[in-house]
């Protein structure tokens, strides 16, 4: 019975001891941590959106080449290309049919 009581006892030591480490590690987590809340992400313009994604493929083009529709269109066709979400699309749209 002494050999099992002694067991028991290493065991129990060594749980201590996980359990101890575990809390260390969590306390040092806690005091280390930085503020990672996500930012809301700066709204982007379009003429800063028609930079960022038409302008790696196209020359610099001007709001007054096209109508209203042929932008609309152009568009459809060009977001689905460059992979713009549609809000960043109607931005870039507004841009370009806006400012003649």
């Amino acid at each position: 019975m002494k050999r099992c009581s002694s067991h028991a006892a290493g065991w129990r030591g060594g749980l201590a001891l996980v359990m101890a480490t575990v809390s260390i590690m969590g306390l040092a987590t806690l005091v280390g941590a930085k503020d990672t809340a996500v930012t809301p992400a700066k709204k982007l313009t379009g003429e800063q959106l028609f930079a960022m994604n038409c302008s790696r493929c196209h020359t610099e083009r001007y709001p007054t080449e096209f109508s209203k529709v042929q932008w609309k269109t152009l568009l459809m066709h060009m977001r689905v290309r460059a992979n713009l979400p549609p809000a960043q699309a109607q931005a870039v749209y507004k841009y370009m049919s806006e400012n003649k």
